[in-house]
């Protein structure tokens, strides 16, 4: 397809017809269904190649479909549901059909069953998942930073029913996922929870959800005390200890953590809330992004926080987080002060600065291809010490004008800033130690007139130079949102 030069790009698509049903029945069925119907649209560009407009359709016509159901059982005690979703574009345009899935489906079942006066429950859910299309829109999905199919060192294929190893030539792409909890929630002073999560490396949801990453098990759990009983010193707290598993499903350890939390309630109404984590170093699946495994440093961060009395006038928090690396030089810190104002009954203000300043020793920079670097199948990956600083004013504004009529303004001016510098690679595939270019091998160039690197990894090896753009930065945005709420009449409302 051209490349383009300047492109006028819809954000969104256009509701061509939409349908909803919600209701419940006499005998504890909750139900609902939705459909919509989203035109094609298509977007203005001007290739590289001269100064014709072109047209590209950037979304097909497209059918979503959600179905949900519900029993609740024992009185509400137990609930038993499940859903159904399912996604189909047409995608006879052969752009689009290189890219994008043909049809995607989910169909997931879930629960939630409690005991001993609902003292203790047990939650959960199972799904699976089935997108097909073209070869070259699956292999995108395969290459996706949720799941890096084309990783060097991936051992296998799942279990052969779901799973697939990367294969360019496959059309459908299965899955699945499950979740699970079972903990004690109330009576007494004990609390516990164990908890486990997992997806499959072939789960995807992405055409009708969020999905963010897969090729997981992880297990956590918690225990804990509740002190609801006032006193002269506190009016409650709460105070849990518990820790963290993670692997991936090569087996990878991938996360080891412990984690302690402990928030209380003055008599004043002031609260007070701090966390720790302790995370230790562990396998990163995806910090070479789509490279072999390497290993990550560990760290400890921490969190601590104080509010005033929520039911006055003014309302005055303090945020201050924290976290230094294990035997790494990384270190993170933000202070978050606030205030919300309450001049009037049906006027909240609310004020949210916040400044941050992160250092790394391993951010992603680049990868190159060099036959030479055989530890690393052949690319070398290219990382960066980083310092970061971000601002950034949070500004929240709700105006109930009459019951009816409502206002709410969300205004957020942001600017951060990225210094790279000691650009290195990972001594070998997971490892942690890193070797510096200048410093422990090869040589390093700036060249200020076209603002790029020059790398020369192994000084007079056989290893080519290559060269990468300098990826300092800054950015600037000013985001915000104003919603008008008006219910014209009991039950019918307009937002604009």
């Amino acid at each position: 397809s051209d490349v383009s030069v300047a492109a006028d790009t819809p954000e969104n698509t256009s509701i061509i017809g939409a349908a909803k049903i919600t209701g419940r029945t006499s005998s504890g069925y909750t139900v609902g269904i939705l459909n919509a119907v989203t035109g094609a649209e298509t977007a203005r560009y001007l290739p590289d190649d001269g100064d014709r407009e072109a047209k590209q359709v950037v979304e097909p016509l497209t059918n979503y479909f959600v179905g949900r159901v519900k029993k609740e059982l024992r009185n509400g005690a137990t609930t038993v549901g499940g859903i159904v979703t399912s996604m189909a574009r047409r995608t006879d345009d052969p752009v689009v059909e290189s890219r994008l899935h043909s049809h995607a489906e989910t169909v997931g079942v879930d629960w939630y069953h409690t005991w001993h006066g609902r003292e203790y429950s047990w939650m959960g859910s199972t799904l699976f998942s089935n997108v097909s299309g073209s070869p070259g829109a699956i292999e995108r999905t395969q290459r996706s930073s949720a799941r890096y199919f084309q990783r060097p060192d991936r051992e296998g294929a799942g279990d052969g029913a779901f799973e697939e190893g990367y294969d360019p030539n496959l059309t459908s792409l299965r899955g699945f996922g499950f979740f699970t909890r079972v903990g004690k929630d109330s009576g007494g002073v004990l609390r516990w929870e164990l908890m486990a999560n997992s997806r499959s490396p072939g789960f995807e949801n992405n055409d009708l959800a969020y999905l963010s990453k897969v090729d997981y098990v992880w297990v956590n759990g918690n225990v804990g005390a509740s002190l609801n009983k006032p006193t002269k010193a506190y009016r409650n707290i709460f105070t849990s200890i518990g820790g963290a598993t993670e692997r991936n499903f090569d087996g990878d350890l991938t996360r080891v953590a412990v984690q302690a939390y402990y928030g209380m309630e003055f008599p004043n109404y002031w609260n007070l809330r701090t966390f720790w984590i302790h995370e230790e170093p562990a396998l990163d699946d995806r910090l070479t992004r789509g490279g072999p495994v390497v290993k990550r440093t560990g760290y400890d961060f921490g969190h601590f926080q104080v509010s005033t009395d929520a039911r006055s006038p003014v309302v005055f928090d303090v945020q201050i987080r924290g976290s230094r690396g294990i035997g790494a030089d990384s270190k993170s810190f933000s202070f978050a002060p606030g205030v919300a104002l309450k001049p009037a009954s049906n006027i909240f203000v609310q004020l949210s600065p916040t400044f941050a300043y992160d250092e790394g020793e391993a951010q992603y920079v680049t990868s190159v291809a060099d036959p030479t670097a055989t530890a690393f199948y052949g690319r070398r990956y290219v990382f960066g010490a980083i310092r970061t600083r971000t601002v950034s004013i949070s500004t929240r504004l709700n105006w109930t004008f009459t019951p009816t009529l409502t206002l709410q303004l969300f205004a957020q001016p942001f600017v951060a800033t990225g210094d790279y510098s000691s650009f290195r690679e990972f001594a070998a595939p997971r490892a942690i130690e890193k070797r510096i270019y200048g410093v422990d091998m090869g040589t390093i160039e700036y060249g200020a007139a076209d603002d790029r690197y020059l790398v020369d990894p192994d000084g007079a090896g056989p290893a080519k130079s290559f060269s990468f753009g300098d990826p300092d930065f800054t950015s600037w945005a000013l985001r915000g949102t104003a919603v008008l709420r008006w219910e014209y009449r009991p039950g019918s409302t307009l937002f604009f």
